[in-house]
């Protein structure tokens, strides 16, 4: 393959995967120029960018662009959407900031608090003084994602030093904005690692040392339109919760 046109093998990397891509640059030369060339990584990034995207300066080429967008998600829509692409696919990944969910008695400083951390994404998470009835949602127009995926959303948090009432698992739900509150069957989680219940699937620690626990997945098809409205709810036990910070909402694509 070394004897064919570089724009050949260009052409040819450009129909495979950015993984493939960066292994094939150790082959040759060749393949390394043609790895490298802008009409391959243009052909892994979206083909629509979110509305208010601008790409960050500085970057010479569209691989630059690329693994810029996988290393540095880019905050959107007023700093309360974070934007990023799957390393392995190029597909579109967003996170909804704290701020941009509908958290129950989120603005009474009784029950919440808005804090700054050094090592959030966004300029504020939310942390939980107090509640009884915790109720958190977030939607998402899925016309930002990227078609024919497999998306999930997760919520992604941590702890205080004294959290307190979430040793049972949690409802978590992932539907169509819209959706009839009675057809909504919810799924179990929980956010502790040691909970004191085995049901429900449980939250894990990420490499950014924040946690996330699954709300659910969706497919994403070419032509879907609406929303998708994920939920995390403990609303029927009566007693108090405490010690949860709130990071936000992160859709990213499901990995085979």
């Amino acid at each position: 393959m070394n004897n064919l046109p570089e724009d050949c093998i260009a052409k040819i990397l450009s129909l495979t995967s950015p993984r493939d891509v960066c292994r094939s640059s150790a082959v040759s030369r060749c393949f390394r120029s043609a790895a490298d060339s802008d009409h391959v990584w243009n052909h892994f990034l979206p083909s629509e960018f979110p509305e208010d995207f601008r790409a960050p300066e500085g970057l010479p080429t569209k691989k630059h662009l690329f693994f810029s967008l996988v290393h540095n998600p880019l905050l959107l829509h007023g700093s309360q959407l974070s934007f990023s692409l799957e390393r392995s696919t190029g597909n579109k990944c967003y996170m909804m900031a704290a701020r941009a969910l509908n958290i129950t008695w989120g603005h009474d400083q009784r029950y919440w608090q808005w804090i700054s951390l050094p090592d959030a994404r966004f300029k504020e998470v939310a942390a939980l003084k107090m509640v009884w009835w915790l109720d958190i949602t977030g939607k998402i127009n899925v016309s930002l994602l990227s078609d024919n995926t497999l998306y999930a959303a997760y919520l992604v948090f941590r702890w205080n030093l004294d959290p307190y009432g979430f040793r049972q698992p949690v409802e978590a739900s992932l539907v169509l904005a819209g959706t009839e509150h009675d057809d909504v069957q919810p799924s179990m989680v929980s956010l502790m690692q040691n909970p004191g219940s085995e049901q429900g699937q449980r939250a894990e620690l990420r490499s950014d040392d924040w946690y996330e626990v699954q709300l659910g997945h969706f497919f994403k098809r070419r032509g879907d339109m609406g929303e998708i409205e994920m939920s995390l709810k403990e609303t029927k036990r009566p007693f108090e919760k405490k010690g949860l910070i709130v990071h936000g909402i992160e859709i990213r694509p499901v990995l085979p």
